[in-house]
């Protein structure tokens, strides 16, 4: 895969953002069974360009959503981490295409605040913080 390596990419927001902000970075679980503020971070797509004539990329363009997930009463922590996700994203290039903010939720009880994020690495490009 040309530039961008999903793995390196998460291994790396999680440890910053959890250094960063009091939170969690993983998967949110339906049941319940959760620590808020709970951050999940997606790989919507992925999409390759700058091909070549043989079919050689020259660049990828990952989209990432960012999650946060806390309790109701406690909204302004979702505005609050999704805000220190935005600024790390940012540091590493990203643009934000949408949000952050209020999203659909996934029950009564829980919040849900959602950003979207876009960067082209080139062939070669590593992931690293820009500032």
């Amino acid at each position: 895969m040309a530039g961008f390596d999903w793995e390196v990419f998460y291994a790396i927001f999680k440890a910053k953002l959890e250094e960063q902000i009091d939170c969690t970075v993983g998967h949110y679980i339906p049941s319940g069974e959760n620590t808020f503020p709970c951050v999940e971070v997606a790989l919507i797509e992925n999409a390759g360009t700058d091909y070549d004539l043989e079919g050689g990329e020259g660049a990828r363009n990952p989209l990432i959503e960012v999650s946060v997930y806390c309790r109701v009463p406690e909204e302004n922590v979702c505005c609050r981490v999704s805000e220190a996700a935005r600024k790390l994203m940012g540091s590493y290039g990203f643009q934000c295409r949408s949000g952050p903010g209020k999203a659909e939720s996934p029950n009564s009880e829980t919040a849900r605040w959602a950003g979207r994020y876009q960067r082209i690495f080139g062939n070669g490009d590593l992931v690293e913080q820009l500032d």
